[in-house]
Parts: C-alpha cells; structure tokens; sequence
C-alpha cells in the first residue's frame, strides 16, 4: 500500500478529485458523486479508508503482559505508603536555625544622629527665613556677590 504523501496534490486538472477533496468524502464532510463514477478516485478513496482503518487498529497486548501488569498493581498495593514526614527534622532544624540567626545578627548601622543639633538648627533658619524681610528670589543674588573667607 502506498502512503498518503505519495497520492498527487492536485488532479483536478485531469478531472479528478483533490487529495483535500477525498479526504472530506472519507470523513463524509461532503459527498461527490464523482466517486461513484471515477475508477480512479473510487480506487484513491479506498486505499485512504484502508489506511484509516489500519491506523485505528489497536494495537495487540499480550496476556502475559497484562498479568504482569497486574501483579506489579498488587504488589504495590500490599505496600505501605511512603512516609511524608520524612524532611520535617529537617525542616524544623532550619526553621529554629533560622529564628536563631535573627535575634543573634545585629546590622551595624552608622552612629545614631543627634537630632537634638539637627532640629536646633533647623529651627533657626526656619525663624531667620521667617525674620528676613528680604524676597525669597533676591536670595542667588546676594549669593553672586558674598565675599569668599
């Protein structure tokens, strides 16, 4: 029997059907009479049902196999389940790890600041702003001409 991709593309030039054309009759998408009148396309149209037929065949299992099957199904069965609680020491002792890690690591950070400077100064110029009655936009022009000591 010849495969499928060795049936020509495109017959329709000869008066005959198409491969996409017998492959709708096959599955019974459309029905042409054509076939009942062309030799040829009948003959295209059966080796297309044989290799249909062919390809959705089962495939043959022996009984052995089957059996073999089957005691494997039951020796398995007749086993106890694996145990789940196999990584839980595991788990706790990197949990507790872990716990232990964050109360003994200290970050070292910088000196505290003190803010009791920072705001002093920070409520001084706040009130020479305030106390100044200069406009804020004269401000760059008296930088320009400040005498550098």
């Amino acid at each position: 029997m010849k495969p499928l991709n060795d049936l020509s593309n495109d017959l329709s030039n000869d008066g005959h059907l198409t491969n996409e054309q017998l492959i709708d009759q096959l599955y019974a998408v459309s029905d042409t009479p054509h076939v009942e009148n062309c030799a040829e396309c009948r003959l295209r149209l059966g080796r297309l049902q044989e290799r249909r037929a062919e390809l959705a065949a089962p495939a043959p299992v022996s009984s052995e196999f089957l059996a073999a099957q089957r005691r494997r199904i039951y020796a398995r069965l007749g086993e106890p389940a694996p145990s789940r609680m196999k990584w839980a020491p595991a788990a706790l002792a990197a949990a507790c790890l872990l716990v232990a890690g964050m109360f003994v690591y200290r970050p070292m950070s910088a000196p505290p600041v003190r803010t009791d400077v920072a705001d002093a100064q920070l409520f001084s110029d706040v009130y020479s702003m305030e106390e100044s009655t200069e406009p804020i936009a004269a401000a760059p022009i008296h930088a320009l001409f400040e005498d550098n000591q």
